[in-house]
């Protein structure tokens, strides 16, 4: 499994099918016409590798696939493993702490991430917090969504670049409100909902968050418990998609 704070590893495959479930339930009563498939936030793609599977499943072969995320070196990581690109099985703190400061690159979008502690990227090396952590595993699993991904677009960029968009089925996973960013910025959540709002006139908006504005259906609800940074203290979490 792939390392990615905030990603949808675990939840992605049942997420993946309730957006195209739900989206064709939507098309058929509302005669909308769905041409393509888009995450702004794709960052590891938890979501998104099993999405065109459904889509053709049920007979949608030709949507057009697009990504973005604003980590210019995660973009770069996928673009170049649709070329073949492997990342490596093993990195050591004096590469790992030498590409934290390097140029973004493919390497240094998997290492920043994989290499990580929770995932986050560059936020200590992981092996100073558990021992057996590798990244051979990760390596793999990028090699083979890839491999089915190899029609998807990717931008890197913010939400924004995506608001022309028009009979798209876009899912966004954002950073979620009052929560630490997995790049340690900023988020304007408030702005990003109006963005959703707006764009919802013409499209399928699903969102992933704890909780949203009224008006934003929840459609889906898991319960989920998280440790803290120290390791001791439990919180619980619902894992929520919402549909507008």
């Amino acid at each position: 499994m792939t390392s990615y704070h905030g990603g949808k590893q675990r939840l992605g495959k049942q997420l993946a099918e309730i957006i195209v479930d739900t989206s064709l339930d939507i098309a058929e009563e509302e005669d909308f016409d769905i041409i393509g498939y888009c995450e702004p936030f794709c960052g590891m793609l938890g979501v998104y590798r099993h999405v065109p599977e459904f889509f053709e499943e049920e007979g949608y072969e030709y949507l057009t696939y697009l990504a973005g995320d604003t980590n210019k070196s995660v973009i770069k990581m996928w673009e170049e493993s649709q070329k073949g690109w492997k990342p490596p099985i093993s990195c050591s703190e004096k590469k790992y702490n030498e590409l934290k400061n390097a140029p973004d690159s493919a390497l240094k979008g998997f290492i920043g991430h994989q290499c990580s502690f929770g995932g986050q990227f560059f936020n200590g090396y992981s092996k100073k917090y558990d021992r057996s952590k590798s990244p051979s595993k990760a390596s793999q699993r990028v090699v083979d969504i890839s491999s089915d991904l190899l029609d998807v677009k990717f931008y890197n960029g913010d939400y924004n670049q995506f608001s022309s968009l028009r009979n798209f089925v876009i899912y966004c996973d954002p950073p979620y409100e009052n929560t630490i960013s997995r790049y340690n910025d900023t988020f304007d959540s408030s702005k990003f909902f109006s963005w959703c709002q707006k764009m919802s006139e013409h499209n399928i908006i699903y969102i992933s968050e704890y909780k949203a504005p009224r008006g934003f259906n929840c459609i889906y609800k898991s319960k989920r418990v998280n440790k803290s940074c120290d390791g001791r203290t439990k919180c619980t979490n619902h894992e929520k998609l919402f549909l507008i």
